[in-house]
Parts: C-alpha cells; structure tokens; sequence
C-alpha cells in the first residue's frame, strides 16, 4: 500500500455520492442496492431509506454489508473504486418515510492496475488499506 492509494481512497469517497450496497437476503442471496450517502465523515457512511425496502429488512436480520464507491462513467480500464466490508444498523433517527442508516467499514480496498510495458491496461486487482490511515486522510 502507498500513500497514492490512501489519496485516491479518499478522492473518491468525497467526490463520488452513491455506493452499491450489498446486503444478505433471508435465503442467503445477496441483495444490491444503490444508495446516496451524506457527505463522509471520519469514514462512516449514512443515508436514508424506507423501512419496508429489501435492504433494510435484510440490514435488520443480519448487519453484515459489503458496499462499493466507484464512478461508472470511467472508461474501461481507467476506473477505480473503493471496496469495503463492514457492518450496517438501523438508526433511531426517521425523516419523514425514510428511516436513517448507518454503514462502518471494518476492512477496506482500493483497485489498481496492472499494465503492460507500453502502459496498456491488463488486469485490476485490489490493495488493503489500512483503515486507521485512511481515517488520518479523511
């Protein structure tokens, strides 16, 4: 891991307003939802959703989520994103029908590239971060 990492980390989790969530249905299939979060703060992502939606059902069973940050307007082979697993809770807090949520990662990754002598994109595969230096760049 090298500090470019940790930047780029942080670029795109400022920069970048929804996240794909993934949560656990009751029969064990995973559930993927886009949500908009707020504004990032000290690495802990909120955002609103209606009660009765799949995701929160699931977040109120099993509290495991794995969440993705990226922008998919990059062109192929340009783009990266951050990956995150953690853990989600149901707030007390409700804004009109939405009931506010909460997502704490636990372990994070950002992509990197692998290229070719001439720059050209092979393959991608993905970095741990250290999570309490990436809260430092937050």
């Amino acid at each position: 891991m090298e500090t470019r990492h940790l930047q780029s980390a942080v670029n795109i989790l400022k920069t970048l307003k929804y996240m794909t969530l993934a949560t656990v249905c009751e029969d064990g299939s995973p559930w993927n939802s886009p949500v908009a979060h707020s504004p990032l703060k000290e690495l802990i992502f909120y955002w609103g959703s209606t009660e009765d939606s799949v995701h929160s059902q699931n977040i109120r069973r099993d509290k495991r989520v794995f969440v993705v940050v990226y922008d998919s307007t990059a062109p192929e082979g340009t783009g990266e994103g951050v990956y995150m697993k953690g853990y989600a809770e149901e707030l007390d807090e409700v804004e009109g029908l939405v009931r506010m949520y909460r997502f704490i990662p636990e372990q994070v990754w950002i992509n990197d590239a692998e290229k070719d002598s001439n720059g050209n994109f092979l393959k991608d595969f993905r970095i741990e971060l250290d999570i309490e230096k990436l809260r430092e760049f937050i």
